[in-house]
């Protein structure tokens, strides 16, 4: 039995970290329900109906946490859950199945699943689930005197020149800049966090979003010229972030 979607519209709190998330759920309603409500809690999430579409829908996006079910109809969740730790081994892989016997769990850890939850699973569960695997993703509360330290809670940033405030939009996007593959973002990736109402930020908006974020940046002593714009990619940033 699937999660019900109506559960997806009962509220949570927004999470501290923003993550790049690719469900694969081959039931339509479920599939668009999760997607809307992970998003709504600040991620960033790509779904797919079956295990072929996953190369075509990812492309530059890199995952930090799969969530598969495990009834597909094309590659079994557990033969997909195995070639996704091989080849992505700092991923987190999230089951979630109607199969709940003790051998069916058993097997889903054996073939690399980091938690495995079996339907109906409720949302906040699902996004309580996801958001411990930060434990052992890439956020460290370590930090050296030099680094900038992003406190997402604290919508705060210090570094070697004292410390900025931040605002909530301004912090999920200097999260998303710290956890990007090379601290870089594309100019859709970018569109997708500032975004709001559905309706797609225009270029002046973008460009004023970065703006705002570079001089955030500077009050911190990051190192000039803070954030980069790449042409006709997106935009880089220069210094290196710890979230905390």
């Amino acid at each position: 039995m699937p999660i019900s979607p109506h559960y997806l519209s009962k509220a949570a709190p927004m999470q501290d970290f923003a993550f790049k998330i690719l469900l694969v759920e081959d039931n339509d309603d479920l599939r668009e329900a999760t997607s809307a409500f992970l998003q709504q809690k600040g991620h960033y999430v790509r779904s797919v109906p079956m295990a072929e579409e996953i190369n075509d829908m990812t492309g530059g996006f890199v995952p930090d946490v799969y969530v598969i079910d495990l009834n597909l109809p094309d590659e079994d969740g557990l033969s997909l859950t195995r070639r996704l730790r091989d080849t992505h081994p700092d991923a987190g892989i999230v089951i979630t199945t109607a199969r709940s016997q003790i051998g069916d769990k058993v097997l889903g850890y054996e073939s690399g699943a980091d938690l495995y939850l079996t339907k109906p699973v409720h949302p906040n569960e699902l996004m309580a689930g996801i958001t411990s695997l930060a434990k052992r993703l890439k956020y460290s509360p370590i930090s050296h005197n030099h680094d900038l330290q992003l406190n997402v809670g604290r919508l705060q940033l210090n570094g070697p020149g004292g410390s900025a405030e931040l605002t909530a939009a301004d912090s999920q996007l200097l999260s998303a800049f710290a956890r990007a593959p090379g601290q870089t973002l594309e100019r859709w990736q970018l569109a997708e966090i500032i975004g709001t109402g559905g309706e797609p930020p225009s270029s002046a908006t973008i460009e004023m979003r970065i703006a705002r974020l570079r001089k955030k940046l500077a009050a911190a002593g990051a190192a000039s010229p803070y954030i980069k714009a790449l042409h006709k990619v997106g935009y880089k940033l220069c210094d290196s972030v710890i979230l905390q």
